[in-house]
């Protein structure tokens, strides 16, 4: 289960310099690896994402809490060092800084006495969706060029909310197709759906049914 709203959301960077991102439980340098992210290159870089979760990275609650048919909840988000630009030419884009995706511990729970290998690749597919949405979303800002800052983070707003809501859609389609991980035959179509996509590059979609 993805928690909502997006937490690209509520993660902005405005006008003024926004604190740094903190630490996360869970995390231990993770680095970019493979084709999924783009090569280290003068710009805004993403960090936190490819990497395999951990159920440490949830809560450890006895029962369901009320209203909820799921044995585990999986929050993702988005965080950003201080924002840099660079002018060039009188037009203006991001400089060196970093988008790290996190697990929000806080918000991101497991029945305990349902921790399963099945169940964690299930979440794992959610923070997975969330990672491709975002590496799209780095695309895409690493593209931006504005006549000035300010439209510049409008801009770079602008996309994170949109990638943000792409992550919670198709994380909603993969939660709907899977039965929260039960169907075993859409959970596979699902991650292979999610490599195809990692490997190549292309936007993710959901697979065909």
């Amino acid at each position: 289960m993805y928690r909502h709203p997006s937490p690209a959301q509520t993660n902005r960077p405005g006008p003024a310099a926004p604190s740094e991102y903190t630490p996360h439980a869970g995390f231990a340098s993770a680095q970019p690896e493979g084709a999924d992210v783009p090569p280290a290159q003068p710009g805004p870089a993403l960090v936190g994402w490819p990497r395999t979760i951990a159920w440490s990275e949830f809560r450890d609650i006895n029962k369901r809490p009320k209203g909820e048919t799921e044995n585990a909840q999986i929050s993702v988000g988005l965080r950003h060092g201080k924002v840099k630009t660079v002018e060039e030419h009188g037009e203006y884009k991001l400089g060196e800084m970093e988008f790290k995706i996190i697990v929000k511990k806080a918000e991101s729970w497991v029945v305990k006495s349902e921790k399963t290998e099945q169940l964690l690749v299930h979440e794992q597919g959610h923070y997975d969706i969330a990672g491709l949405c975002y590496r799209d979303f780095l695309a895409a800002v690493r593209a931006l060029q504005e006549v000035s800052r300010n439209e510049l983070l409008r801009q770079v707003n602008g996309l994170m909310a949109e990638h943000g809501q792409r992550a919670v859609s198709l994380s909603d389609e993969y939660d709907v197709d899977t039965e929260h991980g039960l169907n075993q035959t859409q959970q596979q179509s699902w991650l292979n759906q999610i490599a195809a996509s990692r490997e190549s590059g292309t936007p993710l979609t959901a697979p065909a049914i």
